[in-house]
């Protein structure tokens, strides 16, 4: 179950909307289901017309409203605090059973309940209404101003206790589970966003910055490369320095993403993602600096990642010294080293991208392993540019696609054992997506004298035997 908030000043017009037509014409028998007084469906607005949405609307909204009338609050932000309508809407999976009209009352009291909205047994907590026009899904509005006293109340925390209602309501009524809120989502563009990217006929800038500022990252080693890499690439980018000339943070911008003023619109590191900070991508750089380059990348990422692998093997076991969170936001750099060579891994970066993000309030440690992927990374990007591109990657750089899927599977496992669906997921989707790529490439040998060749990636490598068997980290 999907449950979103939004918050608004006009209880009236979220009212005549849900019980409305809708944009489209999708809404559907419109009708009240739930209500704060236990009159549910007798809440129900009286036919005034011929037609499905003729009906006297007035009753109901002045109802609902009545504390904040009382209160004297007006209906639209006058004193620029947020909006004290508070609108909730619940959706179930397409592959769930429909609920009955009495199921969704009851699950908009334990979701009011639960969030801290509107606790049961409460005569004197706010007015609310659930209003169904579809099968799938319902709406909640409520006026978060209490009768008993008339004042307006923020609940606390009740976006994620809300996703735990949620999930313990799944389980109960047994429907589809959906991942716990762990702070790993990217930061999503806004409905402005949206429209004008579509507008422009490109992907919206905030998704096309983020990605280019990760690859950036991956091929520098200091903020000027960084910054460089940037403008080589077609961005701007202005670099915020401490009055000692350190620098604390960037602000980049794609050409023609203009405002309503001609200003080219920025965006700071860290309103693309937390790990994007200036701060985050220094820790990054100063991880990978150590260590000597290597005569050929592909073959020296292609061990680190197996000893990473291993690194996340042992650790599931509850044997390993190192933390596979810290391995997992290296990897990402792997990933995005090679998304240059085809569409199909490119993707696979912008899939793993959650997958490296470690869930709100977790600490990661990084180790050697997390180290040597930044490095290895860093070499392959360098070593692409000199060879002239991607358009013949060569056997090695296929057989480190096979080992990386293999990472990103184990990964995948070491999240799934700690609950971390949305992160697992993506690990998985990022593994088959390279794993595609990779078997796409694999040509099986028409005589033993090509079998040399075609071991190379297939046979299974030595650094894949058991962690017990081997000592140390591979070398570059």
């Amino acid at each position: 179950m999907i449950t979103k908030v939004v918050h608004g000043w006009r209880v009236g017009g979220l009212i005549a909307y849900l019980m409305g037509p809708g944009r489209a014409q999708e809404h559907v028998r419109p009708r009240v289901i739930g209500s704060w007084d236990g009159r549910d469906a007798g809440w129900q607005p009286e036919q005034i017309g011929p037609g499905e949405f003729d009906r006297d609307l007035g009753p109901l909204i002045r109802a609902v409203r009545a504390p904040a009338a009382a209160a004297g609050l007006p209906e639209r932000d006058a004193d620029g605090k947020r909006g004290y309508v508070w609108h909730c809407s619940a959706r179930v999976a397409a592959g769930d059973r429909v609920l009955s009209d009495a199921e969704w009352a009851s699950i908009a009291r334990e979701l009011l309940d639960g969030a801290g909205v509107a606790a049961r047994r409460d005569a004197g907590g706010p007015r609310w209404v659930v209003i169904r026009h579809a099968d799938d899904h319902v709406h909640i509005a409520v006026v978060l101003v209490r009768q008993d006293t008339c004042r307006r109340f923020w609940p606390s925390r009740d976006y994620p206790r809300l996703r735990e209602t949620a999930r313990r309501i799944e389980r109960h009524l047994g429907l589809t589970m959906t991942a716990a809120a762990d702070g790993t989502a990217a930061r999503a563009p806004g409905r402005g966003e949206i429209e004008k990217a579509r507008r422009q006929g490109r992907e919206p800038a905030r998704v096309e910055l983020a990605r280019a500022v990760r690859v950036a990252a991956v091929s520098a080693d200091s903020p000027l490369a960084f910054i460089g890499a940037l403008e080589a690439a077609g961005y701007l980018v202005e670099l915020r320095r401490a009055p000692s000339g350190d620098p604390l943070g960037y602000k980049i911008a794609r050409r023609g993403d203009t405002a309503a003023s001609g200003e080219p619109v920025f965006y700071s590191g860290s309103k693309l993602a937390p790990d994007l900070s200036l701060p985050r991508l220094l820790r990054a750089w100063n991880e990978g600096a150590e260590g000597s380059a290597a005569a050929v990348p592909a073959e020296a990422a292609r061990r680190r990642v197996d000893g990473a692998r291993a690194a996340v093997a042992a650790a599931r076991r509850g044997r390993g010294a190192e933390d596979p969170d810290g391995i997992a936001h290296a990897a990402r750099d792997v990933v995005t080293a090679l998304a240059g060579y085809a569409d199909e891994l490119g993707a696979a970066a912008d899939a793993f991208d959650r997958a490296a993000r470690s869930p709100r309030g977790a600490s990661v440690r990084n180790g050697p392993s997390a180290a040597g992927l930044r490095r290895v990374a860093r070499q392959l990007v360098h070593r692409r540019r000199m060879v002239g591109g991607a358009n013949d990657p060569g056997p090695a750089a296929v057989a480190l696609t096979v080992a990386l899927a293999a990472l990103l599977r184990e990964i995948a496992g070491w999240q799934r054992d700690r609950d971390r669906e949305h992160q697992a997921a993506a690990s998985r989707t990022a593994a088959d997506a390279i794993s595609r790529w990779a078997e796409g490439r694999i040509v099986v040998p028409a005589s033993a004298a090509a079998v040399s060749d075609h071991e190379m990636v297939t046979r299974r490598p030595r650094h894949d035997r058991p962690a017990s068997r081997r000592s140390g980290q591979p070398r570059d």
